[in-house]
């Protein structure tokens, strides 16, 4: 799994009211024809990132935003097109926002009391402010790609564009957060930690100026359980009832069809071409794991298990013997 959290344009960041604001319209009650002209520039702008189309990208960009914009544009709009490869896309909202001024702060909110509600805030450098929230359509996971575009004489232009990590499994940042609440209830403090991390991974989809009305929450959350796991798991764990003393040095949440699972990794004193002995080994280990960080297997259709005769640092390559544990059967795989 590859996290993306993509920000082309940082921009000041007001925490405040529509000051200077003559209105904001969202999705239909925004006058039709405004929807139109926008709906012709993001099709050009989505082709143009789709097909990696720098000069494209930039050709709907404001005067103030090619003064601003860097080579990290190339990188990111290269991602995109090859990380989420798509033909259509959808919207998730839009906004029109009319000022009676300029350089102001324009705070646009999705709602206030729903699981995935937002807020939105940027610096107003036109008077007119129509802001999009598109997404590649996709089969698992999606990008979103946040477009603010400002009014200049005729022409809209954009002055921010953004990218981010809107859903992984086609569930947010707010689903993961439920999903650690559901499990720290049951005792499940393992899967409360490995979810909670997911929903980080997805928190902010826009950068700083988007920011989820749950966000403080999520965030205190993930403190609090990733610091009771810590005090009661100080890795690497040794499985002091497993004569072979494995120790279990990693466990992370792994991207399935069907859904994050754990991944348990250990450091084994068996050899790993020793594949009988390794086998039996894990079969206890699997036992223990089970006993030690209660919860980690119940509801799951997949648990894997990587062996290790060393613990990776990241600097060279390291061989594992994985097992994949599915539905009372195994997988065993040698791999890197």
């Amino acid at each position: 799994m590859r996290k993306i959290l993509l920000i082309i344009v940082t921009t000041i960041v007001f925490q405040s009211c529509n000051f200077g604001s003559s209105g904001t319209q969202k999705n239909e009650s925004i006058e039709a024809s405004k929807i139109q002209e926008i709906k012709v520039l993001n099709d050009k702008l989505f082709k143009a990132i789709m097909s990696n189309d720098i000069p494209g990208v930039k050709a709907l960009f404001s005067d103030k935003l090619l003064t601003i914009v860097n080579s990290d544009l190339d990188k990111l709009v290269g991602t995109m097109s090859n990380n989420y490869p798509s033909k259509s896309y959808t919207i998730l909202d839009q906004y029109y926002v009319s000022n009676t001024a300029v350089d102001i702060p324009n705070t646009l909110i999705s709602g206030v009391s729903g699981d995935n509600d937002y807020i939105i805030n940027y610096k107003a450098l036109n008077k007119e402010m129509f802001t999009v929230l598109l997404m590649p359509t996709t089969t698992h996971n999606d990008a979103l790609i946040t477009v603010i575009y400002g009014k200049y004489g005729n022409e809209w232009k954009i002055n921010i564009l953004q990218f981010g990590q809107y859903t992984l499994l086609k569930k947010t940042a707010p689903d993961y957060f439920k999903l650690a609440q559901e499990s720290y209830k049951k005792g499940y403090l393992i899967d409360a930690v490995n979810y909670i991390t997911v929903a980080k991974q997805c928190l902010n989809p826009a950068g700083e100026s988007f920011k989820y009305q749950k966000e403080q929450e999520i965030s205190n959350f993930y403190d609090k359980v990733l610091g009771e796991a810590k005090a009661k798991f100080i890795l690497p764990f040794t499985l002091d009832n497993i004569e072979s003393k494995p120790k279990v040095f990693r466990i992370f949440p792994q991207m399935t069809k069907d859904g994050f699972m754990p991944e348990i990794c250990y450091v084994s004193n068996i050899k790993l071409a020793d594949t009988v002995a390794l086998k039996a080994e894990n079969e206890k280990v699997k036992i223990e794991v089970a006993k030690t960080f209660y919860g980690i297997d119940k509801g799951k259709t997949k648990v894997f298990y990587g062996a290790y005769n060393e613990m990776p640092d990241g600097k060279k390559e390291v061989m594992q013997y994985r097992f994949i544990e599915v539905m009372n059967k195994e997988k065993s795989i040698k791999t890197k």
